[in-house]
């Protein structure tokens, strides 16, 4: 189908099942340190930086020596790793400014050598930050952000109209075909302890596994120009949910003039962002001891789910006429449980709710994410002049 839009019409997003549960190589490179959740280890002017891949947004960018882990109102407080400027790193003068997540950080836009996981990239544009809002590298569990998304989701295209790394492999005929696949890590298999993100190339063997085409949807954040819709997110059209074989409705979209769902692909989040409406219906039809709570922390408001540890539930999600299963393993947020007041230990779940006209209406994170094989596809090498085409 053919569709009026901009150049980002040409992406379209692939999801299929996950139904091996082992990892295989791409003909060009293969991330196989996914540690635990969505991180990679990346050589950025040969210093080795843990990276959080991140499709829902276009910038690359990582702590500096220069940010402060000392305050702890600082967003690199006892943060361990941070690239360290020296005398030859190509750093411009341009100040970057970047609002992701839990609000603004600036550093400094620089150009750096890169090598993910062998393939050598000569240079990438990222952003030394120099001042961080709190818990941007949550704690210091990573360094920086490796920006798989769209250059709509991009400051640095956006501010200083630099390509984001996938977008600058595909114009320089670094990659094989004008794609990228990920595949995460399922804590507590022992035959999936790692994950691969393929820069170029599909493995043999999940094309003969059915694939499922979904459009990536555009959509606009802002109502002064929703009839101008324009790509700013990996996304797709949300159709349904169902809770342990019980449907219920997904509200009408607040972003498209037809109403259609926007929910984000976002391997940056570690939940199922749900709007308020739906995810109340959602754990209505939970088994056991279920509390919902009212989130405190930084960060977009919204709502978080506690149920019974022992009690696995299971979650659907309707994409593309298609019913695609979370692992109810994956709904566990391990490292969040307590006590309830009768005894029964309650563990947070993979879903939530938040509010942010950023995000879209919904956010398909790691959850959904841990439970299939994502390709994300841009269709051509010729991305700037194209009628797009979107498969469906």
């Amino acid at each position: 189908m053919k569709q009026a839009g901009n150049w980002f019409g040409t992406a379209t997003l692939y999801v299929s099942f996950a139904l091996a549960l082992f990892w295989t190589l791409s003909i060009l490179s293969q991330v196989e340190n996914l540690v635990p959740d969505h991180e990679a280890v990346v050589d950025l002017d040969g210093q080795s930086m843990p990276l959080n891949i991140d499709t829902s947004t276009g910038d690359t960018f990582v702590a500096s020596d220069q940010c402060d882990t000392a305050n702890s109102k600082s967003g690199c407080y006892a943060r361990d790793a941070a690239f360290k400027i020296e005398e030859n790193t190509i750093v411009h003068k341009q100040k970057f400014e970047l609002e992701l997540g839990v609000g603004r950080s600036t550093g400094q836009l620089a150009t750096l050598r890169a090598n993910i996981s062998g393939l050598e990239v000569g240079s990438i544009s990222a952003a030394l930050i120099d001042k961080a809002m709190p818990d941007l590298f949550q704690h210091g569990s990573f360094a920086g952000i490796l920006g798989l998304g769209l250059r709509t989701a991009s400051s640095q295209w956006l501010q200083f109209q630099k390509l984001p790394l996938i977008e600058m492999l595909i114009t320089q005929g670094r990659l094989a075909k004008p794609l990228f696949s990920l595949r995460f890590p399922r804590l507590g298999d022992p035959n999936a302890m790692a994950g691969v993100l393929s820069l170029g190339e599909i493995e043999e063997e999940y094309m003969l596994k059915p694939i499922r085409y979904s459009d990536v949807v555009q959509f606009s954040s802002s109502p002064e120009t929703i009839n101008d819709l324009s790509t700013t997110a990996w996304a797709v059209s949300l159709e349904g949910l169902r809770m342990n074989g019980v449907e219920s409705q997904v509200s009408p979209g607040q972003f498209r003039p037809d109403a259609k769902h926007v929910s984000m692909i976002d391997s940056g989040a570690s939940h199922i962002y749900l709007p308020t409406d739906d995810l109340h219906a959602v754990v209505k039809n939970f088994e056991g001891k279920t509390e919902v709570r009212r989130k405190s922390s930084q960060g977009f408001p919204g709502e978080e789910v506690y149920f019974e540890c022992s009690i696995l539930q299971s979650l659907e999600l309707k994409v593309n006429g298609v019913w695609y299963l979370v692992d109810p393993l994956d709904m566990l947020v391990s490292h969040s449980s307590h006590t309830a007041e009768d005894g029964t230990v309650m563990c947070r779940a993979g879903i939530g709710s938040r509010q942010s006209a950023r995000i879209g209406d919904s956010v398909l994170g790691m959850p959904f994410l841990k439970s299939v094989f994502t390709i994300y596809d841009y269709m051509s090498t010729d991305m700037f002049s194209k009628t797009p085409v979107l498969a469906s």
